[in-house]
């Protein structure tokens, strides 16, 4: 479990830093056109991530790192103490500062609380960050759902997004410890609300739908309301990773919210020799490794 539960959190790093390239590219006739390489990392086509380079995050990857940064250099997570940390670091940040970053920056600034200065956003992609929390409190199911929500509210304070983010983390550690994807999906989604549900099988009813088409149609954007579909699409549609990485970028749109998921799940469920060779080539794989490495030390 520990080797997929790690292989997981290389897969959300590998899912938001292949889509960097082509991220937020509507168009799928542009991105078919570009010169975008399916087999390795690509410098971004757009200027939303201006001064980016292959190998390097977009600003979900990099969300995700300063969590898992401060996971393992605290010696339990707080929101309180992330807080500070993310403060330090979006408030100098160089790259695109999405609009639920700058609510909770003004709200910081204000001296709101933690767990008052939330947006009302409805980005997926706070809820693939969260991978970090899954793999270092795994053994205390509790404990991690708290701290998944904790950090889910902190930036985007929407229901649906707290319910993405608990179902989401509910089968990664399934797959890690051996279900089959395609049931999980649809078993665990029979303990949420009708949302969640009729998302699931959305993503479920497209699941022979040409990958560019389906993603269309059930949505490209930011959104959960689309986004969470999309993947769930991805993981019926595909088993094989990398073949999920590219059909995912090739689609279209907000790719990295959803490569952090796809690559997260699919990680999980077929541990580290299913990570493409190259994951190493992310330009912080060995700060990820060091992170992974001080994380797995306080459990000896």
């Amino acid at each position: 479990m520990k080797n997929r539960l790690e292989a997981a959190l290389w897969g959300a790093f590998y899912g938001d830093a292949y889509a960097l390239g082509a991220h937020w590219l509507y168009d799928t006739h542009q991105i078919s056109k570009s010169e975008f390489d399916t087999k390795r990392f690509n410098d971004p086509l757009t200027d939303y991530h201006k001064g980016k380079v292959a190998g390097d995050f977009t600003h979900y990857g990099d969300q995700m790192l300063w969590l898992l940064d401060a996971i393992a250099n605290e010696d339990e997570f707080t929101v309180q103490s992330f807080s500070k940390r993310w403060e330090e670091k979006m408030s100098s940040y160089g790259g695109y500062i999405d609009g639920a970053s700058k609510h909770t920056l003004a709200a910081l600034a204000e001296g709101k609380s933690t767990l008052g200065c939330g947006s009302s956003s409805h980005d997926l992609s706070v809820v693939g960050r969260m991978m970090p929390l899954v793999y270092a409190y795994h053994n205390d199911m509790d404990k991690m759902m708290e701290f998944v929500k904790l950090h889910t509210v902190f930036t985007h304070m929407t229901k649906e997004l707290v319910e993405s983010a608990a179902y989401f983390n509910e089968l990664i550690l399934a797959v890690s410890r051996g279900a089959e994807v395609g049931r999980a999906i649809e078993e665990i989604a029979l303990a949420y609300s009708p949302t969640i549900q009729k998302w699931v099988q959305e993503g479920v009813a497209k699941g022979e739908t040409d990958s560019i088409e389906a993603i269309k149609i059930l949505g490209q954007s930011c959104s959960v309301e689309g986004g969470f579909a999309a993947v769930i699409y991805l993981l019926v549609r595909f088993s094989d990773f990398q073949e999920a990485m590219e059909a995912n970028v090739l689609a279209g749109g907000d790719s990295a919210a959803r490569g952090i998921l796809v690559g997260a799940v699919l990680g999980a469920y077929g541990g580290m020799e299913v990570i493409p060779f190259n994951y190493n080539a992310m330009n912080e794989a060995d700060t990820i490794a060091k992170y992974i490495e001080m994380i797995d030390a306080k459990d000896t």
